[in-house]
C-alpha cells in the first residue's frame, strides 16, 4: 500500500490515493440489483450515470476541481475537448504528468480566477463531480457558470447535499434546497435530478474499514500530523454514514440547462405587474390593499411569493401562498405556520412553455418549495378543481382528501324552528354582531381548539386580520354568548338569496347556540335568504352531527373543490389530514 501512496500529494488525496488504489477519488455508485459491486466498480457506474447526461461528443467541457484528473482523463478518451481545473498546484502537475499528453488541457486555476480559459459562452458543458461542497457561496457560483457557458448549455453536478439544517454547520456540504433556489435564480432549468443517496452510500461504509484497517500505514506515510488528520477524516466519515442513514445527507445528481427564464421571490414593486395580470386572467378587479392585506400586511408572514420572467416576459409565472397559524390538539397538542396557495397563474404568452414537469409552473412550484416550504412548515394547503386538480398530481406535487363537502340547508323545506321564548331566556343565550375581538376569543379558542383535532388557529388575531382588517369589507361576524361568556362565532356573507356560511367555531358543550345564532342572524339581519349554504370538513363528528340534526344536507360542491396539500418532512401525514383535519370556506381566499 505505502507504494501506491503519492507523498507529493496534499492530504487528503494522498490517503484516498492510497485507500483507493488509484486516481478515481470519487464516490462509487451501487444499483439496488448490484449491492456486490467492487468500490472500482462502483465508481465506474457512478461515472457512467454522470456521462449519460452530457450531449454527445465533440463537446467542450470544464471540469471544475478535477482532482488528480482521472475523470476529464475518461471524458477526453470518450471524445469530449476537456479543460480541467484546480486550485491545487501539487495536484495539476500531477494530472498533467499522467494525463496532460492525452488531450486534456489542465490548469491551475479557482473557479473565480481571471483566466483566459473563463471566456463567456465557451463551453457546452460544466462538470462538477464532489467539487461543488468546496465553492460559495452558490450564487456567485451559478452566475458565473450561466457566463461561462454557451446557450442551452448544460451544467452537471454530482455531490453529496444537506436535507437538514441541524448539520449543515457541521459540514461543507451545500442544502439540496439551495440548489433549486439558486440555479432557478440564475436562470437555469433543473432537467433531471436523481436521489441516490442510498446507492452511493456504501462508500462511507468502504471508506471507513479501508481507514481503520490501514491506519497505522497511512500514518506512517503521512506527515507528522498524520494521526490526528486521520482520526479527523475517520470521525468524519462515520458522521457521514449516520446522516445518509438517518436522511439528513444524501448524493444528488443533477442536470441543468442554461435557460431564457429566471425565478425569484418578491421584490418591492412587483404587485404593479400581479395584479392586472391577475384581474385579466381571473375576471376580478382585486384591489391594491387587498393584495397588500393578504399578501404584504399579514401578521404571520409577508411576501411569500415566487415569479418566472424573462427579458421579453415580464411576469411567464405567479406562484404565491399566505401564511397562516395552525393549532393541532391531541397529547401533545402543537402550534405551527403554514401556507394557504392561492394566485397561481401562468401567462397566456408562455402557456405552451408553462406545463410538464420541467415546464415553467413547475419549475416555479419546485423553487417555492425550496424557498419558502422545506424544514419551515409541515405542510402547504390550497382547493382545486378537477381540472387543475390532474395537473397538481402530475406536475406540483399535490396530493388530495376527500372532496369538499357542501352543507345546505333549503329554509323553503326546512325552516329555522325558533327557540320558545321561555327556553331560549332560560338558555341564556344572546347574540350579537361584532366589530371588534379581544382576549375573550383566544379563551374560547383555548377551550373549543381541543375537540376539533387540527385546524386553523381561529384566535382573536386571527379572526381580526382575517374578517376585520380585510378591506373588502364583506363579512359579517356574529357572536353568541351564554350568561355572558362567548362560547361561539360565525361569519357570513350574503350572495342574492343565499346566505353563505363561511366560517365557524362552537364550544361543544354548548351545541344549541349554533342554531339559536342561525335562527337569530336570519330572522334579524338576512330576512329573505332562501338557503344557508357552506363548506365544512366531516370532521369532528360532533360538528357533521350538528350539521345534519339542524337540517343541513351535503351535495356536490359547485365547482367540484377539493382540498390539495404538498406535505413537507412526516410531522403531518395525509391520513392525519384526511381524519382530523376541520376546514370552512373561510380557510380558502374564496371567500
Amino acid at each position: 500500500m505505502s507504494e501506491e501512496a503519492t507523498p507529493l500529494l496534499p492530504e487528503p488525496f494522498s490517503f484516498y490515493k492510497a485507500v483507493l488504489r488509484g486516481d478515481h477519488l470519487h464516490f462509487g455508485l451501487w444499483p439496488e440489483d448490484r449491492p456486490q459491486l467492487t468500490i472500482e466498480e462502483a465508481q465506474e457506474e457512478m461515472f457512467g450515470r454522470l456521462l449519460s447526461y452530457f450531449p454527445p461528443p465533440p463537446a467542450r467541457v470544464l471540469d471544475v476541481g478535477c482532482g488528480l484528473g482521472y475523470s476529464a482523463h475518461l471524458l477526453s478518451q470518450k471524445g469530449y475537448e476537456v479543460t480541467a481545473i484546480a486550485p491545487s498546484p501539487e495536484l495539476i502537475s500531477y494530472a498533467q504528468q499522467k494525463y496532460g499528453k492525452e488531450g486534456v488541457l489542465f490548469v491551475e486555476s479557482g473557479f473565480f480566477d481571471d483566466q483566459p480559459v473563463f471566456a463567456d459562452g465557451l463551453y457546452d458543458v460544466l462538470f462538477f463531480q464532489e467539487s461543488m461542497q468546496y465553492l460559495s457561496p452558490l450564487s456567485l457560483v451559478m452566475g458565473r457558470a450561466r457566463r461561462l457557458l454557451k446557450e442551452k448549455g448544460t451544467l452537471l453536478i454530482g455531490d453529496e447535499v444537506c436535507y437538514s439544517r441541524e448539520i449543515k454547520h457541521l459540514t461543507a456540504v451545500h442544502m439540496s434546497s439551495e440548489f433549486t433556489t439558486v440555479l432557478s435564480e440564475n436562470g437555469f432549468k433543473i432537467t433531471e435530478r436523481e436521489k441516490v443517496g442510498r446507492q452511493v452510500s456504501l462508500t462511507c461504509g468502504f471508506i471507513i474499514k479501508e481507514f481503520t484497517r490501514n491506519f497505522d500505514e497511512l500514518a506512517a506515510s503521512g506527515g507528522k500530523d498524520a494521526v490526528e488528520q486521520l482520526r479527523h477524516y475517520l470521525d468524519g466519515w462515520k458522521s457521514q454514514q449516520q446522516w445518509y442513514a438517518d436522511g439528513r445527507m444524501g448524493y444528488e445528481i443533477i442536470a441543468a440547462k442554461k435557460d431564457s427564464f429566471f425565478i425569484r421571490p418578491y421584490a418591492d414593486g412587483d404587485e404593479q405587474r400581479i395584479l392586472p395580470m391577475f384581474n385579466e386572467l381571473f375576471y376580478t378587479n382585486r384591489s391594491i390593499g387587498h393584495w397588500h392585506w393578504k399578501f404584504r400586511d399579514n401578521p404571520y408572514g409577508s411576501h411569500k411569493v415566487a415569479l418566472a420572467f424573462s427579458d421579453t416576459v415580464p411576469l411567464a409565472v405567479h406562484y404565491a401562498g399566505y401564511p397562516v397559524p395552525f393549532y393541532s390538539a391531541g397529547d401533545s397538542p402543537a402550534e405551527f405556520i403554514s401556507l394557504q396557495i392561492g394566485d397561481t397563474m401562468t401567462s397566456p404568452a408562455v402557456r405552451n412553455i408553462g406545463l410538464g414537469k420541467t415546464g415553467l409552473l413547475a419549475r416555479t412550484s419546485q423553487y417555492y418549495y425550496a424557498r419558502f416550504c422545506e424544514e419551515e412548515v409541515p405542510f402547504i394547503y390550497g382547493f382545486n378543481t378537477g381540472h387543475i386538480r390532474k395537473l397538481g398530481m402530475r406536475y406540483l406535487g399535490y396530493t388530495y382528501i376527500s372532496p369538499v363537502p357542501y352543507w345546505v340547508k333549503d329554509l323553503s323545506k326546512s325552516p329555522l324552528k325558533p327557540t320558545p321564548f321561555f327556553r331560549r331566556l332560560l338558555s341564556g343565550f344572546a347574540v350579537d354582531e361584532v366589530t371588534s375581538v379581544g382576549s375573550e376569543w383566544d379563551d374560547l379558542f383555548s377551550r373549543a381548539g381541543l375537540s376539533y383535532g387540527l385546524l386553523v388557529r381561529r384566535d382573536a388575531a386571527y379572526i381580526r386580520w382575517r374578517y376585520l382588517d380585510c378591506p373588502d369589507k364583506v363579512h359579517r361576524i356574529f357572536s353568541v354568548r351564554r350568561r355572558g361568556m362567548l362560547v361561539g362565532w360565525s361569519v357570513f356573507v350574503r350572495r342574492g338569496n343565499k346566505l353563505i356560511w363561511g366560517d365557524a367555531l362552537f364550544d361543544n358543550r354548548y351545541r344549541e347556540s349554533v342554531t339559536h345564532l342561525l335562527d337569530t342572524v336570519v330572522k334579524r339581519c338576512f330576512q329573505g335568504v332562501e338557503t344557508i349554504e357552506g363548506w365544512f370538513s366531516r370532521h369532528p363528528g360532533w360538528w357533521s352531527k350538528l350539521l345534519e340534526n339542524a337540517g343541513f344536507s351535503t351535495v356536490p360542491e359547485p365547482n367540484d373543490l377539493t382540498p390539495c396539500f404538498v406535505i413537507f418532512g412526516d410531522r403531518i401525514t395525509e391520513e392525519k389530514l384526511e381524519d382530523l383535519l376541520y376546514y370552512s370556506w373561510g380557510d380558502s381566499d374564496l371567500f
